[in-house]
């Protein structure tokens, strides 16, 4: 049975909630640190990532999962979430493993729909990162975050989003990141995970960026973006447990 640590990083009213499960046996380990997507929290649809986490924790690699701020259970507001405050989060929870006397060196990060771009940008920017698996992951930054529906009009404060406030800063961040020049960067091992049928981030693109990159892709024949289908999560699940393994083993 794994060991669960939670850590909290910040400030009361600012606080970053982090989920970190160990293996059971064992004092230093490689880590995969998991990002969620737009609106979504630590645990993702279909339970994603606990899903992939215990996987992991039973072959030896630890897992910190966390809440974005303004998401799931750490503190902020949404409407002042942006991926440039996303990074600095993802950073910060990066540094905190690296400090740690569980830590033994090894890191991954998976990055799942825009936690797919943030991951970009950090592979980008951060040292060390071995292994990098993004699954169904933001890329085209350039053409999402220009769309309509998050252009803004004189005096409108925020855009009513499932129920959350989205603030104005979130397209002007977004249009001045750049994930696939970033990505450039990466050294470590590289996948994609993607659906071909994904409805929310189309395949097509991602298939072309990918080859461009020369990044891996492993396609899930079928799947959509939330791969909400027993064979569909299974081929997700497998496909990620052995690269990660693979890598950081």
């Amino acid at each position: 049975m794994s060991r669960i640590e939670t850590f909290v990083l910040g400030d009361p009213g600012d606080r970053l909630f982090c989920f970190c499960e160990l293996p059971p046996e064992g004092e230093k380990f490689p880590f995969v640190v998991m990002l969620h997507g737009f609106t979504g929290e630590h645990i993702a649809s279909s339970f994603k990532f606990p899903r992939l986490s215990r996987r992991l924790v039973n072959r030896g690699i630890a897992t910190v999962r966390f809440d974005f701020r303004g998401s799931g259970d750490s503190e902020g507001e949404f409407c002042d979430m942006t991926p440039l405050t996303e990074l600095s989060d993802a950073i910060e929870v990066l540094s905190f493993i690296k400090r740690s006397n569980w830590f033994s060196g090894r890191l991954g990060i998976v990055g799942y729909s825009m936690g797919g771009l943030i991951a970009s940008l950090l592979a980008g920017r951060s040292e060390g990162i071995g292994a990098l698996l993004l699954w169904s992951p933001l890329l085209d930054s350039g053409e999402f975050f220009r769309r309509e529906e998050l252009n803004f009009s004189e005096g409108e404060e925020f855009k009513d989003v499932l129920g959350l406030r989205l603030g104005k800063r979130f397209q002007r961040d977004g249009l001045n990141v750049d994930p696939l020049m970033e990505l450039k960067k990466h050294s470590g091992h590289s996948l994609i995970v993607h659906g071909s049928d994904d409805e929310a981030v189309p395949f097509e693109p991602v298939k072309a960026y990918a080859a461009d990159l020369s990044i891996d892709l492993h396609v899930v024949e079928g799947g959509n973006h939330k791969y909400q289908r027993l064979d569909w999560m299974d081929d997700l699940l497998s496909v990620s447990e052995q690269f990660l393994c693979n890598a950081l083993l």
